[in-house]
């Protein structure tokens, strides 16, 4: 549902008689439900358990999705994009934090995970593009994941929780410096996946010159190489370690976006630099949620503080995307890809200090 908002912009558009690039709020208030119910998630989990904050947050994303893809005015699309925000954090901490303790904090089982959410994003757009062909309506692609994700509520509702401990890591004292780091360092990429995973089809059609369906698939594959990341992650996030893995995507996102500056207006090279800030992306976001769940312990506050951080990044970012384009051209938006590249490598150093004290918590292999 996600991947197919960006293609499905024109469409929604045209329902609420708004210009495109008006939508990028869609984005903001999506990303405000996520912030919202990060606020008090690590606290929820901790009293009522990872199971019923899943199981509520897939019934809240699939009903604010519906209200998004039917809604004929954009505050009815605002409230609906909120109130599946919202759910979607609930599902984000759940998730992520339910296989890290079964797995003890492994790399690649948080990949593993994340992966599945790379396979859905890669048929959202594949979904528009065949809406766009059957029905003329590529908002069809929201409304059919919006019931499959109300289909997964009471299947979600029969999760077993983990019944061993938490691994040592898990259990001890909050680093704040390097939770908030790996917040922001969150808050950025997030408000950077979405903005490129929202505008690249616009960037290509209007950089490129490419016809919107054929657009729409080099949203796909983005996300498809993002996939291809994760797939890479499995093993290699174990071996190389939660940080250098992150340096290194860190460097291969910033040499993507810079290669998509300069192609902008040439398909072959614009594809490529897509290919390659996609491969890059994919094991950044549960690579850091690892290191989040690592640096926050025990602490449900600390939890709290960084994915409260983290998910802002939506609220900002991909409309400032969308601003740029309409300002600037489409070449402004690859520029925003370097800059966000550049920050992230910052404040992964910074990170890196706040942890150094713990005796190998991100670079020690797994099994």
């Amino acid at each position: 549902m996600l991947s197919a908002i960006g293609p499905s912009l024109p469409g929604l558009a045209a329902q609420v008689g708004r210009e495109v690039t008006d939508l990028g709020a869609v984005f903001t208030a999506f990303s405000l439900g996520g912030v919202l119910a990060s606020v008090g998630v690590g606290s929820a989990i901790q009293r009522w358990g990872m199971r019923p904050v899943i199981a509520i947050g897939a019934a809240l994303m699939g009903g604010g999705m519906l209200a998004l893809g039917f809604s004929p005015v954009l505050i009815g699309m605002l409230l609906g994009a909120g109130m599946a925000g919202f759910g979607y954090g609930g599902m984000l901490a759940g998730g992520n934090l339910l296989i890290a303790r079964l797995y003890h904090g492994a790399a690649g089982a948080l990949n593993a995970l994340n992966l599945f959410f790379s396979v859905g994003s890669i048929g959202g757009p594949l979904l528009v593009a065949l809406m766009l062909t059957l029905v003329d309506r590529p908002q069809a692609a929201i409304w059919i994941g919006a019931l499959l994700m109300l289909a997964l509520v009471w299947p979600a509702t029969q999760l077993r929780e983990p019944t061993q401990a938490p691994s040592a890591q898990m259990a001890g004292p909050p680093r704040w410096l390097a939770a908030v780091m790996c917040g922001l360092l969150m808050f950025t990429y997030i408000g950077t996946e979405i903005g490129i995973g929202g505008w690249i089809a616009l960037i290509l059609e209007r950089g490129g010159g490419l016809a919107a369906p054929i657009a729409a698939l080099g949203s796909s594959l983005f996300w498809g190489m993002l996939t291809a990341g994760r797939m890479a992650a499995i093993f290699w996030g174990d071996r190389l370690g939660a940080l250098r893995m992150l340096l290194l995507c860190l460097i291969g996102l910033g040499s993507g976006g810079l290669l998509l500056v300069i192609g902008v207006n040439q398909v072959a090279l614009a594809l490529v630099a897509v290919a390659l800030m996609g491969l890059s992306c994919g094991p950044i976001f549960p690579t850091t949620m690892l290191l989040i769940t690592q640096s926050a312990g025990r602490s449900a506050a600390a939890l709290s503080v960084a994915l409260t951080i983290g998910t802002g990044g939506g609220l900002f970012l991909p409309a400032l995307f969308g601003q740029l384009i309409g300002w600037f051209g489409p070449v402004s938006g690859a520029i925003l890809v370097v800059v966000d590249a550049g920050v992230m490598l910052l404040l992964l150093l910074v990170a890196r200090h706040g942890m150094k004290r713990v005796p190998r918590i991100a670079e020690a292999p797994v099994g």
